[in-house]
């Protein structure tokens, strides 16, 4: 028996939405698990040489959890990992590995698990449910949670909204980018951000890009998390400046994404220029949004 799933890129935050909001973005990992007579695994795309490919490896160790979780044992599989995620750039590459292999392995059993005990197992392996969550179950995702438990509601985006992803080529670890944050915040910067969260979800529900953009304003992390990525201020002002809706860290960055309801080809631009005026070479995607989430395509 063999399964394939496509698991799409995240992004996280998206502004004030600290550790609540995720959004899946249509550029996608694939994994392929096969039963075999003894373990093994390839890995193509990004961490080809770089990843482990043994049991150590994160899709491996979400597979194990996914049996261990079930009760039974599991087999030795086979393994072919493509990743066109890149690693440690805030667009969401362990997410993609933890929901990969946490679906494969239910596929594998049968279907032991509904989505929710997926989710809630993917969040204790990554340790936070922002782009886990979005990477299983697709759309822009707010979550909360009580007592351990996550819950999460699903907006499906405009169609017409692009993300414009500004990737540098080098990598920002998420422990360091939390290091990072103050333990204690002010009364007025956690109602800014309430507000600005709060606006932002209705915006999206309804369609309003505008209200949406206006919204991607933060007081918690990013002002922090910009000492980290040399010129982020600087490409948050060029894709404002080149017709972007708003510009923030994806995620804990060092990559920066733009929103845009039009051909991102000039915001791209800019913010590659702007990273590239500040001695960092970045490349830039358009992508859309994802509405699915991992999909069992074979």
């Amino acid at each position: 028996m063999s399964v394939t799933v496509q698991i799409p890129a995240t992004t996280a935050n998206i502004g004030p939405g600290f550790d609540v909001f995720g959004m899946a973005l249509a550029h996608y990992n694939y994994l392929e698990a096969t039963f075999a007579e003894e373990d093994s695994m390839i890995i193509h795309g990004e961490g080809a040489g770089e990843l482990p490919s043994t049991k150590e490896n994160l899709i491996m160790r979400s597979i194990q959890a996914t049996y261990d979780l079930a009760g039974v044992n599991r087999p030795s599989l086979s393994l072919r990992a493509e990743n066109n995620v890149p690693l440690s750039r805030g667009m969401g590459s362990s997410s993609a590995a933890i929901v990969g292999g946490i679906i494969a392995a239910n596929v594998l059993m049968g279907f032991p698990f509904d989505y929710d005990a997926m989710l809630q197992l993917a969040a204790k392996i990554e340790g936070h449910p922002d782009n886990v969550a979005p990477a299983l179950l697709g759309g822009f995702i707010c979550i909360a949670s009580n007592e351990d438990k996550f819950y999460t509601e699903k907006l499906i985006a405009p169609t017409n909204l692009k993300a414009v992803v500004a990737i540098p080529q080098y990598k920002l670890s998420t422990n360091k980018a939390r290091a990072i944050l103050p333990k204690d915040i002010s009364m007025k910067d956690a109602v800014f951000n309430i507000g600005h969260a709060s606006l932002l979800a209705v915006a999206l529900a309804k369609g309003d890009l505008e209200l949406f953009g206006n919204m991607l304003q933060d007081k918690l992390h990013q002002q922090y998390r910009f000492t980290l990525i040399p010129g982020a201020e600087d490409v948050v002002a060029a894709a404002n400046k080149a017709g972007a809706l708003g510009c923030v860290i994806s995620g804990s960055g060092p990559t920066m994404i733009a929103f845009t309801d039009k051909g991102g080809q000039d915001i791209g631009q800019a913010m590659t220029d702007a990273f590239a005026a500040n001695n960092i070479q970045a490349s830039y995607l358009i992508l859309d949004t994802d509405s699915q989430g991992a999909t069992i395509i074979a």
